[in-house]
């Protein structure tokens, strides 16, 4: 046999149930939630990357380097921006691998003969 929903157990699940959404909205940002605009994909917001080139050419706004290999030529390129010898990799991520426990290495470019 159904029997009706008493207000007060409704009024409960209710408050609860607001009260787990709102939690859920802080905790994965209010975006998450916001009914996208037509026509516009909804996506979770982005989230801000920690500054990496902290030595090569600050006043520059837009750090850029042209090498022309010849055939034959192999370069070993920097993606760590510790380099002593930047745009070359001269190992400096070896230290920050074990220091941030990341796992980057050089960019190798090989041309064939």
């Amino acid at each position: 046999r159904d029997r009706p929903i008493q207000a007060s157990t409704f009024r409960a699940m209710f408050s609860s149930s607001k009260l787990a959404l709102s939690i859920l909205a802080i905790a994965a940002g209010a975006e998450a939630f916001a009914p996208a605009a037509p026509g516009i994909a909804h996506r979770a917001p982005a989230l801000r990357m920690a500054k990496i080139n902290n030595d090569q050419d600050q006043a520059a706004e837009k750090v850029v380097d042209n090498e022309k290999l010849a055939a034959g030529d192999k370069g070993v390129y920097c993606r760590c921006w510790k380099s002593k010898t930047f745009p070359k990799c001269d190992g400096a991520h070896n230290e920050h691998n074990k220091a941030e426990g990341d796992n980057v290495g050089p960019l190798i470019i090989a041309v064939d003969k």
